[in-house]
């Protein structure tokens, strides 16, 4: 390795609370770049097909970029890959902090894990020497207060990766809480922690990470610090945080409200930025060696909920379990927001799965005997936080089901609720409602790990460019595919998904870490091989060409409100632009990739999984 990788990496075996120390191979980041890519050909080799993902033996993976803890802006960032608990498919999670940065100089690469403990344990791992600790002290403690107790007896400069009660109890939306307030939190990577018996790791490191060519990538790196800086939105980021798009997507009439039967919150004083800022911000934050500061470091100063402290809550958490609930201050939105956090579950999942069950509870579907007599509804606040501890502590045969997903609940429970699950491949759908932009639902529907909109986000150049119009599928296959390839690569390096850097800047600055020689061109066909590779993954574990649908309220019903009113999507059009965007990725009629592509992109060597598709 010439730099930006240490060339090491950590194989811990938790049956036999052993490790091996192993090495990166070349070939690989230099075809799969890291983070996100690495991760998924680790998994599709190493992962025997078809394993339970709550099973001792599936892997669990806390991968660095090779431009992770570098000079380079947003670089603190690291992901989580396993096979997801709530899709049985290729999982990756973002998060960010400083737990990634610290694992570059702690020397690895990504850390491995696999088997089960006995007993509950947590790691210590201090750049070489790792340890394993009995956790019993830390028993359904939740996540800020088991990072405080591991900061206390390891020290203040330690980073942490922890699971809450919901991991614990294996709740398949459940996250890991990364240094107390970042969190990988969708796909369900914390009940893989939790089926390990893992309820923790902590990371030390003091080693520098290599450069090939530090004096060029240093000077590089002041300049797309400029660039970020002279951005014209970033002063915005800094202000709002993500939560700046509440006002913008509730106007222009697509923010699910109410299970996503509205687009638009009845409420003229639902929460926004503004009201957040007014009433509950205290000051800002960020992850490592990021100038953005898009962190809101938010308290509750008023009302029964007074004295809660937080980071947050951002868009997503305000779209799924403010509008999508019927919140109506921005307290209560915190409230629920903080208890979500410190239980340790994914808020876009849990926000879905809470209107879900609330709209099964007004249909009469479930009962209030059923929900351990909680009385939900829309904007109940406290009956919702109630709901929100069952499921955590999966207390009820209701709130036990509720755990699994929508998806799952809406099988089990039958009486027509999968027509209101809203969920592509069982995970929940995010906060921008396809029918007021089109483009969005072919990216949830074509996104590799399930419902997502950070694969392909559609939403911004359907509201801006006039050549896209969001009430169509037109040029939109061909605007899916390019994102997500272009994201499969960045996601790999791997950089904040809100920093404005240029692919060639990308391309520069891996180069100029590793002694590379890509060309934009190849750093992007490095994302279309990622993508390919993990649709191989999803192929072979059981996906079906069927699973790349939406649900049928999108096709079915309209809103009777706002600017996306009496919209829906029509089933033939969707149909023929996902047919479109096979052909344009080079997969057949049923979503499966040619010979052809396979030779193209150098995947060859997984013709077998597509030869036992036909």
């Amino acid at each position: 390795m010439k730099g930006g990788y240490t060339g090491q990496t950590l194989n811990i075996n938790l049956t036999k609370q052993t490790y091996q120390i192993e090495y990166t191979q070349k070939e690989i980041v230099y075809n799969y770049i890291g983070a996100k890519g690495l991760g998924a050909k680790i998994l599709i080799d190493k992962l025997p097909p078809k394993t339970p993902p709550l099973s001792p033996e599936n892997i669990l993976l806390f991968t660095t970029g090779p431009l992770t803890g570098t000079p380079a802006q947003t670089s603190g960032r690291g992901t989580v890959v396993t096979k997801s608990p709530q899709t049985n498919l290729f999982l990756d999670s973002h998060f960010g902090g400083a737990f990634a940065a610290e694992t570059k100089k702690a020397g690895w690469d990504y850390i491995q894990i696999t088997g089960k403990s006995k007993q509950p344990i947590y790691i210590t791992i201090n750049n070489q020497h790792i340890e394993f600790h009995d956790a019993k002290p830390l028993k359904h403690m939740e996540c800020l207060q088991t990072h405080k107790w591991l900061l206390n007896k390891h020290g203040k400069k330690t980073k942490t990766a922890v699971i809450g009660p919901a991991g614990e109890n294996l709740v398949l939306f459940s996250a890991i809480t990364i240094d107390g307030h970042r969190h990988a939190g969708r796909g369900g990577a914390g009940a893989v922690m939790g089926s390990k018996n893992l309820k923790a790791l902590t990371m030390q490191g003091t080693q520098k990470i290599p450069l090939y060519d530090e004096k060029r990538f240093k000077q590089k790196a002041k300049e797309v610090l400029q660039n970020i800086q002279n951005n014209s939105f970033i002063p915005t980021r800094r202000q709002f945080g993500t939560p700046y798009l509440v006002k913008p997507i509730s106007d222009w009439g697509f923010i699910p409200t109410n299970n996503f039967q509205e687009g638009k919150s009845p409420n003229s004083e639902a929460p926004s930025a503004e009201s957040m800022q007014k009433s509950i911000v205290d000051s800002s934050g960020a992850c490592w060696n990021c100038v953005i500061a898009c962190w809101n470091k938010s308290s509750i100063k008023k009302g029964p909920y007074k004295g809660t402290s937080l980071t947050g809550p951002e868009y997503e958490t305000f779209a799924l379990m403010g509008t999508n609930l019927g919140i109506e201050t921005v307290e209560e939105l915190a409230y629920l927001n903080e208890r979500c956090n410190e239980l340790g579950m994914d808020t876009i999942s849990l926000g879905v799965v809470l209107s879900f069950a609330i709209e099964a509870y007004q249909k009469g579907i479930i009962t209030k005997k059923q929900l351990t007599n909680i009385d939900i509804n829309w904007g109940k606040t406290k009956e919702i936080a109630d709901l929100i501890t069952a499921i955590a502590y999966q207390k009820g045969t209701i709130p036990t089901l509720l755990g699994q997903g929508v998806g799952q609940a809406a099988k089990k429970l039958g009486n027509n609720t999968q027509t209101y699950a809203m969920h592509v491949k069982n995970l929940e759908i995010p906060g921008y409602d396809p029918r007021g932009s089109f483009g969005m639902g072919l990216a949830y529907a074509t996104s590799d790990r399930g419902a997502c909109h950070q694969r392909a986000w559609t939403s911004m150049k359907e509201m801006k460019d006039p050549q896209y119009n969001r009430f169509s599928f037109e040029k939109k296959a061909q605007l899916v595919k390019t994102i997500q390839d272009e994201r499969s690569a960045f996601f790999s390096l791997v950089f904040c998904d809100f920093a404005p850097i240029t692919e060639q800047e990308c391309t520069d600055l891996w180069n100029l870490t590793t002694g590379f020689t890509h060309t934009t061109e190849s750093y992007l066909q490095a994302g279309e091989r990622i993508w390919n590779l993990i649709r191989l993954f999803n192929l072979r574990e059981g996906m079906k060409p069927s699973d790349d649908w939406l649900p049928s309220r999108f096709f079915n019903e309209t809103f009777t409100d706002g600017p996306a009113k009496n919209i829906k999507l029509n089933e033939q059009e969707f149909q023929k632009c996902l047919k479109k965007y096979y052909t344009l990725r080079g997969w057949n009629s049923q979503g499966i990739p040619t010979q052809k592509t396979l030779q193209h992109l150098n995947l060859i060597d997984y013709q077998s999984i597509i030869t036992n598709h036909r």
